[in-house]
């Protein structure tokens, strides 16, 4: 690396630093990152990003000793929402890189959740080591204490934690106790079980950023969405307790029957959605969703007349019911006539619709 210029990066994701010592990051120097250690050791001296900045420091000394051109630099992110955090950490970065002319980057990091953003780092400029900072810490009986009170701190007053140690088993308990009010307390388990899997794939799979992210994109569609997945599932419980409860090719008639109308409305909301914000939008493109509301309408109405028509047929074998049930009942001419309607006023309508988008 002779030549070459190299950053330390320290990692604040959680803008810990920034917040206690009130200076503005990008901190940039040796100097300035040591006043920040320094202002961050009073504020907080038990916290692991302190022995991060003083590893980092060290570091560079002993670059410099070397005869390695290096410069130090702490970056922030931000507490309540780790993707603009992540942003801005790549932001300044970049600024960094171009305002140093830096060929690569060490990472100082305490090992946890700060390495998260060395993906975002990488994309900017490329990455030459990574120096893990593990604290030492005393086993005394009094040292575990305190540093259990630290993190208990931590998973009561940090939202981003306590979301997880008090919300989770809150729901638990609640649920617990309105099923013992009940009388349900034999269902406790399943219930747990429910919640935990729930959390669990919610916190596995980011669902709680991306719900988030989809609400402010389009509050209507994630109304509209969040209606269909309630009719979805009460459809398929609704056809599954149905079909156990009597497991005959007639249950299957009524299951349709009875379940059609929900599954109908699951896709109905989502295109009254979609139609509302074209609406707003004053897209002419709302005849696509107005098209496809009548079109869920028809097919409502053929599985139904197939679910009334499953029910009461009479035959000698399950095949021979499917059979009578499919052409009396008409499901097939239904569905054609349906689909093909659909598809004449579809031609029809873009063939208006560019005519009048080209004038």
């Amino acid at each position: 690396m002779t030549g070459k210029k190299i950053l330390l990066l320290i990692i604040d994701r959680d803008d810990d630093i920034e917040k206690s010592t009130n200076l503005k990051a990008p901190i940039v120097g040796r100097e300035n990152v040591l006043k920040a250690a320094i202002n961050f050791a009073k504020y907080s001296p038990e916290d692991s990003d302190l022995n991060v900045m003083f590893a980092g420091i060290q570091l560079l000394d002993r670059l410099k000793e070397q005869g390695l051109d290096a410069e130090i630099a702490l970056v922030a992110g931000n507490e309540s929402d780790p993707v603009k955090g992540d942003l801005r950490i790549k932001s300044d970065v970049e600024k960094l890189k171009n305002e140093l002319n830096a060929d690569g980057a060490i990472i100082v990091s305490d090992g946890t959740e700060d390495e998260l953003v060395i993906p975002v780092i990488q994309s900017v400029i490329p990455i030459l080591s990574v120096k893990r900072v593990v604290v030492e810490q005393m086993r005394g009986v009094e040292e575990t204490y305190i540093l259990l009170g630290k993190y208990l701190r931590k998973a009561i007053f940090e939202p981003r934690f306590s979301r997880i140690f008090l919300g989770v088993p809150g729901i638990i308990l609640l649920s617990v106790v309105l099923l013992s009010f009940m009388g349900y307390l034999q269902y406790a388990t399943l219930v747990i079980g429910v919640i935990l899997g729930g959390a669990m794939i919610v916190r596995g799979f980011n669902l709680e950023e991306k719900i988030y992210e989809y609400w402010a994109s389009s509050p209507i569609m994630f109304v509209s969405s969040t209606v269909a997945t309630i009719f979805l599932i009460a459809g398929a419980v609704l056809f599954s307790y149905t079909i156990s409860s009597s497991q005959t090719i007639s249950s299957v008639g009524i299951a349709i029957e009875n379940s059609a109308p929900i599954f109908g409305l699951s896709a109905f909301s989502i295109l009254v959605g979609k139609g509302i914000v074209k609406l707003i939008n004053r897209s002419i493109k709302v005849w696509r969703d107005i098209l496809g509301m009548i079109l869920t309408l028809i097919f409502i109405f053929a599985f139904m007349r197939l679910g009334d028509s499953l029910s009461t047929a009479k035959g000698t074998t399950n095949l021979d019911i499917l059979r009578i049930a499919l052409f009396d009942s008409g499901f097939l001419e239904i569905l054609i006539v349906g689909i093909g309607i659909a598809g004449l006023l579809t031609v029809a309508i873009t063939y208006l619709e560019r005519k009048y988008l080209e004038k």
